[in-house]
């Protein structure tokens, strides 16, 4: 029983390592713009190499050959997908998708960040991510195939502050939703903030897709289109 089980570990240990210089030549093959640019059909391709690798792995009955033949099939048609993409543009968008604008010439575009199915809050987070606090600053957002995010500042953006921040853009409404928690760490209250929409000849909050009070209390709202 201890040879079986020692024989059994040694055959794992070998198949395991065929297969990973299977899967490591079939990612090679991909090319590296394939990794580092990943759509759609890439991770679904990837996603199918992984599993294809592990069952031969996990189960000694299935031939190690059979696993092998599903890699390189997979692989034949990831790149010949990629070749054909290459050559006629409507196969790379239907499969990688084109690129959104999320926000043109300062404006956030509301019908497509519902097309893209991303929110306001998320749009936010991931600018900040990238270095910028103040929507303000942004002239273009782009939403990449690959999920990334693209920005172009406007001209008048500094990174680095002529003067200290009061405090980091507090968002006051996203998306018609008043942030309750936001207001009572200003200490203001609703009325205050519905004296600052009539002001911009705002009636409803449901109506505005952000307000923002920015690092030094100026007001940016933006109405849904």
């Amino acid at each position: 029983c201890g040879y079986k089980r020692r024989t059994y570990m040694v055959v794992v240990f070998l198949r395991s390592i065929v297969l990973y210089i299977a899967v490591l030549i079939s990612m090679r093959i991909m090319g590296k713009g394939e990794i580092a640019e990943m759509n759609c059909f890439d991770l679904v391709i990837t996603l199918l190499i992984a599993e294809v690798a592990s069952l031969p792995m996990e189960n000694n009955d299935i031939p190690m050959i059979n696993g092998i033949a599903a890699l390189t099939g997979l692989v034949a048609m990831q790149t010949i997908i990629s070749f054909l993409s290459l050559k006629f543009r409507k196969i790379s968008i239907i499969l990688s998708g084109k690129p959104s604008i999320l926000i043109n010439k300062g404006e956030v575009d509301y019908k497509e960040l519902k097309r893209e199915r991303v929110s306001i809050n998320e749009l936010l987070e991931q600018l900040r991510i990238q270095g910028y606090f103040n929507i303000k600053y942004i002239q273009y957002a782009i939403l990449e195939t690959d999920g990334s995010l693209s920005v172009v500042p406007t001209p008048n953006y500094n990174s680095t502050p002529s003067k200290e921040y009061k405090h980091l853009p507090i968002p006051l409404i996203l998306d018609g939703s008043i942030i309750k928690e936001n207001l009572k760490k200003l200490d203001k209250d609703e009325l205050w903030l519905n004296n600052i929409l009539k002001m911009h000849k705002i009636k409803r909050t449901k109506d505005v897709l952000l307000c923002i009070l920015d690092e030094y209390d100026g007001v940016l709202i933006q109405k849904k289109r």
